[in-house]
């Protein structure tokens, strides 16, 4: 697995003019198993952060749903991320809020959208990160979010591919 969790396997684009975060890949995978993976709480525990032992406290996905995830790093700390669902377009969208609890204040949190397309039998995939500023967004790629993204993404592979074999 770890050799996995430093691939690149996401596309990450940084524009100059906004305080985005923009990741792209494609799953080889339906929609119907990614939207499983990414939206049911015994599989989000295993891909969530760089371990696989992570506790699911919440995790309503629908509008007004909330979310929160308390998450082992691999130094033995634990972090917990969590926000609120805005809105949620079962297999095409989630909106969310995104908080790391004492990195940021819940009133400094950034917003997600993550959308979902099916192409040719695989899942074309687009997160937008949305920062209040430059410096929101150079401290959430500071903090290693892109390497915890990919590392995650690794898992969310490996628990397709079990799926994907199961059938």
């Amino acid at each position: 697995m770890n050799a996995h969790a430093t691939q690149n396997l996401f596309k990450t684009e940084l524009p100059a003019d906004e305080p985005l975060i923009i990741m792209t890949r494609t799953f080889d995978a339906p929609l119907d198993l990614l939207w499983a993976v990414w939206t049911q709480p015994e599989h989000v525990a295993y891909w969530w952060g760089p371990r696989e032992d992570n506790e699911i406290v919440e995790y309503d996905v629908r509008k007004g749903g909330k979310w929160r995830i308390i998450s082992s790093m691999t130094d033995g700390d634990k972090v917990t991320f969590f926000g609120t669902y805005l809105e949620v377009t079962p297999k095409t969208l989630i909106r969310n809020t995104f908080v790391v609890e004492g990195m940021f204040e819940e009133d400094d949190r950034f917003y997600e959208e993550h959308h979902f397309e099916e192409r040719d039998g695989k899942v074309f995939y687009r997160s937008v990160s949305k920062l209040e500023s430059f410096e929101q967004r150079q401290g959430v790629i500071d903090s290693g979010m892109e390497w915890g993204a990919n590392a995650s993404m690794a898992k969310v592979d490996v628990i397709l591919e079990r799926l994907k074999s199961a059938q």
